[in-house]
């Protein structure tokens, strides 16, 4: 059965978070996905401009400076909306993030603490980044240390593609696979981020 406004009982639309008939603020439902609070269908495949920009918009209907002077039930809908809106732009905009809950939605936890790396080779190539980083700092070389970051983001899209082939269809069939993508991809952004913070500290020196 479709929603419907609580004002004049027209059928919401996607997201249903306003009426399109009256114009009234819906009350906002904790069991919405991410996706429907956007108006969006699940996917992996999501252009990441695109989204802010209907984020953006949505939040300049939500936002509750609009509802300042409205009742204090009006408030807490847009106080909910909002704050949803902005969980939802900070999660879906990031391949890794939105790989994770796509998984997780389907009961797939591949980045708990309890799941062990268990592929020998990626434990190795780990391994191997890790040593080549090290070297690079302690020889204070920010052009290898570019020259490692390129090959780094490489590996990255490379596994987001990899995710965006398993993640085509969902309910994803091969999550384990997926999964141990997934790890990679988290060990790369890591790394990168420790990329950033060596190059900072060399040239500040």
């Amino acid at each position: 059965m479709a929603d419907s406004c609580i004002q004049c009982g027209a059928e919401l639309g996607v997201p249903p978070a306003f009426c399109h008939i009256c114009g009234t603020i819906q009350p906002f439902r904790p069991e919405l996905s991410l996706f429907a609070v956007v108006g969006l269908p699940a996917s992996f495949d999501l252009d990441a401009q695109s989204l802010r920009e209907r984020v953006l918009d949505l939040q300049k209907m939500l936002h509750p400076d609009r509802f300042a002077h409205a009742d204090a039930t009006k408030r807490r809908y847009s106080l909910e909306w909002s704050t949803r809106l902005n969980e939802a732009l900070a999660i879906l905009r990031d391949p890794l993030k939105r790989a994770d809950y796509l998984l997780r939605a389907q009961g797939v936890d591949a980045l708990g603490e309890q799941v062990k790396v268990a592929d020998p080779a990626l434990l190795m190539s780990q391994m191997m980044y890790r040593e080549r980083l090290e070297d690079l700092l302690a020889a204070k070389d920010l052009q290898g240390l570019e020259a490692l970051r390129t090959e780094v983001t490489a590996a990255g899209d490379k596994a987001i593609e990899k995710l965006g082939i398993f993640l085509k269809t969902l309910p994803c069939s091969q999550s384990a696979a997926a999964g141990a993508v997934l790890r990679e991809l988290q060990f790369l952004d890591k790394l990168e981020d420790e990329i950033d913070r060596g190059e900072e500290s060399l040239q500040n020196l």
